[in-house]
């Protein structure tokens, strides 16, 4: 036949646009299935960020905080620091982002100048309890002002002083002493006069005696108290 010849010589189909095979699944699935996955893997990564926050800290996370908290502290190479925490850290509410935790805690450690006192926080890792960040504030109080410096005693009145008084009494006491004492003798040199407070004045001094007729001759001290306000002597002491 006369129509058989151009098909035959084209040892082949014909399609038209109606005939066309269709568009293979694999071609069209593609445009939703990442969709789905990207969503899952986004999920899967966010039940891996949060961790369930504990109630209480582990002993193993209490004891990691502490002690980076105590290397924190300020320190003098030479001696170790007194550190000691006034409770255990407590757990700070919320998600716990990358697998770690916030504790909160606080202290006090002596410097040289006196107690301080401190609060921490601290990150810690939730599989490992290794502390991972510390951050320590110093929360002494501002020194107080300092309380104005005791008024130091009024100028001594000296208008009722008698040394000669003192040395009187020193005489006594060097007779009750040595009861066959001579020669005693002071040395105005050594006075020296303190007085401490408006009604007490002291009257130190010195000076030479013969206990007995057959011994050498002693030095001696004596300190004697006195009442600055009329001059009355209150006591005498010997020594030497």
């Amino acid at each position: 036949m006369s129509g058989a010849g151009p098909l035959a010589a084209g040892h082949g189909l014909i399609h038209t646009p109606v005939m066309r095979p269709p568009t293979s699944f694999r071609s069209v699935v593609p445009s939703v299935v990442p969709l789905a996955t990207i969503g899952l893997a986004a999920a899967t990564l966010c039940a891996a960020a949060e961790v369930t926050v504990p109630e209480t800290a582990s002993p193993a996370a209490i004891e990691a905080c502490e002690r980076s908290a105590r290397q924190a502290v300020p320190s003098s190479a030479r001696e170790p620091v007194d550190v000691t925490f006034t409770a255990a850290p407590t757990v700070q509410p919320g998600p716990a982002i990358d697998g770690q935790v916030m504790l909160r805690g606080a202290g006090r450690w002596r410097a040289p100048t006196g107690m301080r006192t401190f609060t921490y926080t601290c990150n810690v890792d939730v599989r490992s309890a290794e502390a991972v960040g510390l951050v320590l504030r110093d929360t002494t109080p501002a020194a107080a002002v300092k309380a104005a410096a005791p008024r130091p005693p009024a100028e001594p009145d000296l208008s009722e002083l008698s040394p000669a008084a003192c040395e009187s009494s020193a005489v006594a006491a060097l007779k009750a002493r040595w009861p066959r004492v001579s020669q005693i003798t002071f040395d105005p040199r050594t006075r020296v006069f303190r007085q401490p407070s408006a009604d007490s004045a002291q009257l130190h001094g010195s000076g030479q005696a013969v206990p007995s007729v057959d011994s050498a001759t002693r030095v001696f001290g004596f300190d004697c108290e006195i009442d600055p306000r009329d001059g009355r002597v209150l006591g005498i002491s010997i020594s030497g």
